[in-house]
């Protein structure tokens, strides 16, 4: 399987006019600290995975109980759907993750993908960037006190996503870019974007928790993409070796 493929748990999927969060690792893994804890705090359910040989062969253990590391929640109290990943993707998975996620987002009627990350601090840590594929959603940033990004340039999960919605996608996309400090883990980062993001879908989001939470989350994430970062290296190792035994 050279593509991704999407592999959905929920027995009946109905997700019109629901939202879809997604917080890839980039800057300061803001994203990924985001959506973790939303998981958590909303008491997501989980209801689908991604599965491909373009990523990495590991599996996340979280209480004691192995899970694919690109995973899919859902919450229908507040109608959202959140991607979260544990591993850093390759270019060729970039890409294909971005056609296969907007895809699945089209066909399943969502309302729109907001995509939570991080933006190279400049000064002291207190902006959220934003940048949206509809111009009308301009004067929603001003709204919310997020700033909104006239030039430069976005990479990632986030920037194909925001090209596809922009060339003529059905599905709009937001993007919150928290300042955050690229070198690493920044927790604050993340509760800055969830605060926009809450302005932003009008639901309730506490973040005090996951402030003073930071070190915990920073230390389980640090683990998690330590392991990755290992299981790549032995991977590609054995590989150059001539072989691969278990």
């Amino acid at each position: 399987m050279t593509g991704i493929k999407l592999v959905l748990l929920d027995k009946k999927p109905k997700y019109s006019g629901y939202t879809l969060v997604e917080g890839f690792p980039g800057y300061g893994l803001v994203g990924t600290i985001a959506v973790n804890f939303l998981v958590e705090k909303f008491k997501m359910e989980l209801v689908g995975y991604a599965e491909s040989q373009l990523f990495p062969p590991i599996v996340a253990i979280h209480d004691t109980v192995p899970l694919p590391p690109l995973r899919i929640y859902k919450s229908d109290k507040h109608k959202l759907l959140l991607v979260m990943s544990e591993f850093v993707m390759s270019m060729k998975a970039v890409h294909a993750m971005a056609d296969v996620l907007y895809s699945w987002c089209e066909k399943n009627n969502v309302r729109r993908i907001v995509s939570l990350g991080g933006i190279s601090i400049s000064g002291k840590q207190d902006e959220v960037f934003g940048i949206t594929s509809d111009p009308k959603e301009i004067k929603m940033f001003d709204k919310y006190g997020v700033l909104p990004i006239k030039e430069g340039a976005t990479t990632g999960i986030n920037a194909l996503l925001l090209q596809k919605a922009a060339m003529g996608g059905k599905v709009p996309v937001v993007s919150f870019l928290a300042e955050a400090k690229p070198d690493y883990v920044d927790p604050l980062g993340a509760a800055m974007v969830l605060t926009s993001l809450s302005d932003y879908l009008g639901i309730q989001i506490d973040t005090t928790e996951l402030v003073k939470e930071a070190m915990l989350i920073e230390s389980k994430l640090r683990k998690n993409l330590e392991a990755v970062k290992k299981a790549e290296t032995t991977f590609k190792e054995t590989f150059s070796a001539g072989g691969m035994y278990a």
